[in-house]
């Protein structure tokens, strides 16, 4: 038999509520915790029966104390109660203590009170969710932010153009990008998509005028294992898929053969499809932006294009204008690209302003991919780290003295003339011009007025 009357000392040394029961459930010693946990005396507790609701009023019937005495082996439950403080949770550990005959003389639980540490773990995880939620949205406004540095947009047809893209971000119509080859057609997809509810899914791009006829079926809706001769032998998920929840870019749609057009209208109007050689339906959550540098409605006409299909990719349009159009941005593309190539190759490159005005002179056919090329190619073929006149390519600029008719200083003060010019007409008033070309009001007048009477009869200038 076990001496309980020196137990007292050491049962208040513990910070958990302990309570000791004989074979027949009785409690028999309890300390200050456990009262203070069943917010009774030791008086009103001691030899009562444990199966009795003198202890902690308890949700459920189940006890520490008889699992123990009937598995006779340690048992640990999580027991919920109600009392006048409201809701609590403990966490209770029966041990069973033998005699010499092996048989169970008392058990004792230790109760711990673990609601205020479920509360804590609530808020630590409330607090890793919202930290979460957080970095999301920290990663997706600096998707949004690196992709809108990739616009370079100083004129008003591009502000139209990206005010165009911000609001069809929002839903989840087809749109149709409009433009010549090399515009940036591209960029302003992937500026709808960052900046739409699938931003944190995939930005598929598919240039439609680059995969054989034979193979665009696969590509595009994937394939089962053995579909055909050389095939992946475990199949292979197609765009579609790939692009589920997120956004497929079609450019050069003008380019897809028209057996795939059906298809592609099918899947469009029926969000869903099948691979190629297989028999399962998949659902299709894709959002579609087309791009072209074709006549569609002329394709339409000759029967190149579907016409069902133009009316359900074109249901937002956005033009976009070459480059020969908002000459005013050619600088800024200028210094953007000449940022970017000196991050990367970790060397300084500068261009004079000589060179930047013959540039501005170019019609460049092939838009800002060809500007961009030819920047590349000046700035590995210039020294000393300058960009000159005479690094530009001759096949494409030819005798400089035919560009520049004037003196040079002419033609200096007739490029920043023009640029204001189109700065006033942009902003509306000489104050906020001036601020956008980083002078001074007073400036800006005086030269106004000194440019606009020394060129005044000159064609290239806004009359």
């Amino acid at each position: 038999m076990f001496a309980l009357n020196n137990l007292d000392s050491l049962l208040e040394l513990f910070f958990d509520g302990v309570i000791i029961t004989d074979r027949d459930g009785m409690i028999v010693k309890v300390n200050t915790a456990y009262q203070k946990i069943a917010g009774k005396t030791a008086d009103e507790l001691i030899g009562k029966d444990i199966r009795s609701t003198v202890g902690i009023r308890l949700h459920s019937n189940e006890s520490s104390t008889m699992r123990v005495l009937q598995e006779r082996r340690p048992v640990t439950i999580m027991q919920r109660s109600t009392s006048d403080s409201g809701y609590k949770e403990y966490m209770t550990t029966g041990m069973p203590m033998f005699n010499e005959q092996n048989e169970i003389e008392f058990v004792v639980n230790c109760v711990r009170d673990m609601t205020e540490l479920n509360e804590l773990k609530q808020h630590l995880s409330r607090a890793e969710q919202m930290n979460q939620n957080y970095l999301e949205e920290i990663k997706t406004l600096k998707q949004q932010q690196e992709h809108e540095n990739g616009l370079v947009i100083h004129s008003k047809v591009m502000l139209d153009v990206k005010e165009a893209a911000t609001k069809v971000a929002s839903v989840d119509s087809p749109v149709m990008l409009r433009g010549e080859s090399g515009v940036g057609k591209e960029v302003i997809a992937k500026y709808i998509h960052h900046r739409s509810k699938r931003a944190k899914g995939a930005f598929i791009k598919v240039n439609c005028g680059a995969i054989p006829a034979s193979l665009m079926e696969s590509e595009f809706f994937g394939y089962e294992t053995g579909a055909f001769t050389g095939a992946n032998k475990e199949g292979k998920p197609g765009f579609f898929e790939l692009a589920d929840k997120g956004t497929l870019f079609l450019d050069e749609i003008g380019d897809m053969p028209l057996d795939l057009q059906v298809k592609l209208l099918r899947v469009l109007e029926e969000q869903e499809f099948r691979r190629v050689g297989g028999v399962k339906t998949i659902r299709s959550d894709v959002r579609i932006i087309a791009a072209t540098n074709q006549d569609l409605e002329e394709m339409v006409e000759q029967k190149a294009f579907r016409k069902d299909l133009y009316y359900r990719l074109q249901v937002y349009p956005i033009l976009i204008p070459p480059l020969r159009e908002r000459k005013e941005e050619i600088p800024f593309f200028i210094e953007h690209f000449l940022q970017r190539y000196q991050e990367k190759n970790a060397i300084q490159i500068q261009i004079t302003q000589e060179a930047i005005h013959v540039l501005c002179q170019y019609d460049w056919p092939g838009n800002i991919r060809e500007l961009i090329n030819v920047m590349e190619r000046m700035a590995i073929s210039c020294a000393n780290g300058e960009i000159l006149p005479d690094h530009l390519p001759r096949e494409l600029f030819g005798n400089l003295g035919k560009i520049i008719p004037k003196t040079f200083g002419e033609e200096v003060e007739l490029f920043e003339l023009q640029g204001m010019q189109r700065a006033l007409a942009l902003h509306k008033s000489t104050r906020k011009a001036a601020s956008a070309l980083q002078m001074s009001q007073p400036t800006f007048v005086r030269k106004m007025k000194l440019y606009e009477a020394k060129y005044r009869n000159d064609p290239n200038t806004d009359q």
